[in-house]
């Protein structure tokens, strides 16, 4: 145990010096491919930094405020990655990450914390009636990109309309959410991650407040540097817009939620891996992706939510394995390695998908004419 805190506080250190790094990497234009990887790997520490600050900060607000507070903010930085990204014009690199994230909490975050705590205690159970409204709020995120999907072919140019509309209602749902959870007296997962972070230190709420600030800002500029480096270092690294939003952007936004479920599988605390995954991925849709709807029409780049079809089967593939370890109320590790294992097959998918392909079918969507891609051009 001490041998692996010493290698993780080594770790936590090495991946700290990378967010000065990669601003002045950034700063002096340096080559793509290394401003690109070292503001990634940068962005790991940020994203757990923002998400112990924002327990801390919520245990010390009290049980209604910390739990608001935890819901908003907890999916903070994929809203800032995307945000940033689309006032860099990179509006089908967003629908991607968002993909990736989805992707990441419900295969790689629930397959990685069944793994950790299947080899540890056997067999794990979850409360099934417990989670049945999450059960049902996962499918509901679904038809928020099935809908867009099939309207599109009959409407395409009612996609945007389409999108806005759909943003006012999830982010109505998501208010109802939070507000029953908080005073229904079910934010015991919630509260139980905040104990178990706010054990360890006691930080007050100015200076959780402050390092929550200041990490927001250093994740926007960090997120400024991946942005602007993005398409030519992929060009270059041979990987596809869409791969590099999906695997890579997706990836590092959800570093937070895996390390929390697979901390909390270890501690044999199953329904908190479930928020940790399942609730992360619910709140997602319902709230960073219509705020990402609205951001686009503000600063004037195109952010829907009709995703591609591959994008579509991806998430619906998700949430349909998730769903169907939610029904069965228990799960071992090798459900995990499958979970793992169909990461991996869509990720290999995505690789070898060529981005005009995606490109023609967002184009169609939208009811513009299908682009003509010229190798090595930007199809974003």
């Amino acid at each position: 145990m001490f041998l692996r805190d010493i290698i993780s506080a080594m770790n936590q250190r090495l991946l700290l010096v990378l967010i000065p790094l990669s601003f002045v990497l950034h700063a002096i234009e340096a080559d793509p491919r290394v401003v690109f990887l070292v503001s990634l790997f940068a962005i790991v520490p940020l994203v757990e930094v923002m998400g112990i600050a924002t327990e801390r900060l919520s245990t010390r607000l009290g049980s209604v405020i910390g739990g608001l507070l935890n819901s908003t903010l907890s999916n903070a930085p994929e809203l800032i990655i995307g945000i940033v990204a689309l006032r860099n014009g990179l509006g089908r690199v967003v629908k991607a990450s968002l993909t990736g994230s989805i992707m990441v909490n419900l295969l790689v975050g629930l397959g990685c914390a069944l793994i950790v705590g299947g080899l540890k205690y056997g067999v794990h159970s979850f409360d099934r009636r417990q989670l049945r409204s999450s059960g049902l709020m996962l499918v509901m995120c679904g038809f928020c990109f099935i809908v867009p999907a099939v309207f599109r072919i009959g409407t395409p140019q009612g996609t945007r309309d389409l999108s806005l509309e759909l943003s006012f209602i999830l982010l109505a749902i998501y208010v109802g959410n939070v507000m029953i959870t908080i005073f229904d007296g079910r934010r015991t997962s919630q509260d139980a991650t905040m104990q178990s972070a706010g054990a360890k230190e006691s930080y007050s709420a100015g200076r959780s407040l402050a390092i929550l600030g200041l990490s927001g800002i250093a994740l926007a500029g960090v997120s400024e540097a991946v942005t602007d480096s993005l398409i030519p270092a992929t060009r270059t690294l041979g990987f596809s817009d869409t791969f590099s939003g999906i695997v890579l952007l997706g990836g590092v936004g959800g570093i937070g939620e895996v390390l929390t479920a697979i901390r909390f599988a270890r501690q044999g605390k199953q329904e908190l891996v479930m928020a940790a995954t399942v609730g992360s991925t619910i709140q997602m849709v319902l709230f960073v992706a219509p705020m990402l709807v609205f951001t686009g029409l503000f600063v004037g780049e195109s952010m829907n939510l009709s995703f591609s079809m591959f994008e579509v089967v991806s998430i619906i593939l998700a949430i349909i394995i998730a769903r169907e370890i939610i029904n069965a109320g228990k799960a071992t590790w090798i459900e995990g390695l499958m979970l793992l294992a169909t990461y991996l097959i869509l990720a290999i998918g995505f690789y070898h998908l060529p981005d005009a392909v995606v490109a023609r079918d967002q184009s169609a969507a939208e009811g513009n004419s299908i682009p003509t891609v010229q190798p090595g051009a930007q199809n974003l």
